[in-house]
């Protein structure tokens, strides 16, 4: 039997809370946000399960020629979409991208080969925690699943910087604001960005757990529950690079929706990939809108 406990926080001072044992364990609750879990995961982590699901990060990364967008990300099977990761842009002047899906792994930094992003084709195993990394320094551009290089590309050129501000998940893009790019579908343990490129050659030994912060983090996220606050009504999580780069969720354009942030209660161990595993490719996940799993 697994069991699926989800408690909504309500848009009031003081939430209610109908698990009392659960919710001093928990710690108030950030309004607006859906804590939720049916066994699968043993730490916290955010469920981004609407192509509309956004962060709004308030404050603007500086870069030169070297950056590396990293995360930890999780496709559940027959749920995961493709769609934006990480995203700081402002229209002909700046395009930070992290892009992940099932089958795809995306990053852009503008104007180095203006209009033509850089992609690989990856196919993750499903349920299972991965690390993925774009990476710009030495004289080329690299895209890394699991600690092992995908594809690589030569750049010339520093990074373009301008004060479009970033967002995780969905955004509005374009000249005039034009069309929403969605948020991919799936789960984040943990993001940093960083000034400097971190990962070079062919493979490392890709991190697991929470990223640690350093003198070159520019934005860093581990959503753990303490990581979260309550401010002008909204909920917030906060950066951890201590930059103040701190992100509102469910901001940013009319229709933004917030992800969920998810508990474990019975805890599980994910699965977590080797740099064998990273090498295989079992298939095309299938995209549906989400469905919470249910007490079997």
């Amino acid at each position: 039997m697994k069991k699926l406990l989800t408690l909504t926080a309500l848009m009031l001072a003081t939430p209610i809370i109908t698990q009392p044992a659960l919710a001093a364990k928990l710690g108030p609750l950030p309004k607006d946000v859906t804590y939720s879990s049916d066994g699968t995961f043993d730490s916290p982590n955010i469920f981004f399960n609407n192509p509309t699901d956004t962060i709004q990060i308030f404050g603007q990364t500086q870069l030169g020629n070297e950056s590396t967008y990293e995360a930890r990300i999780y496709f559940p099977k027959n749920v995961g979409a493709g769609g934006l990761v990480f995203n700081e842009h402002k229209y002909g002047l700046e395009d930070k991208v992290l892009r992940a899906g099932p089958n795809t792994l995306f990053g852009y930094n503008f104007p180095i080969n203006p209009g033509i992003p850089f992609t690989a084709t990856r196919t993750p195993l499903p349920d299972t925690w991965h690390h993925i990394a774009f990476v710009q320094g030495g004289g080329t551009q690299r895209l890394y699943f699991d600690g092992q290089i995908v594809g690589s590309q030569t750049f010339a050129g520093n990074i373009q910087n301008s004060n479009g501000g970033a967002t995780l998940g969905a955004r509005i893009r374009g000249n005039e604001n034009l069309f929403l790019a969605p948020s991919f579908i799936g789960h984040l343990d943990t993001l940093r960005i960083s000034n400097v490129a971190r990962y070079t050659g062919s493979s490392f030994d890709a991190p697991t757990g929470d990223l640690s912060s350093d003198t070159n983090t520019l934005m860093l996220y581990n959503f753990n529950l303490e990581d979260y606050f309550q401010q002008d009504g909204f909920t917030w999580v906060s950066d951890l690079s201590n930059n103040g780069r701190n992100g509102r969720f469910s901001t940013g354009f009319a229709s933004a929706t917030s992800p969920s942030v998810v508990v474990p209660v019975e805890q599980k161990k994910v699965p977590e990939p080797s740099s064998i595993l990273g090498l295989f490719a079992l298939g095309g996940l299938g995209v549906s809108s989400l469905l919470k799993r249910k007490s079997q």
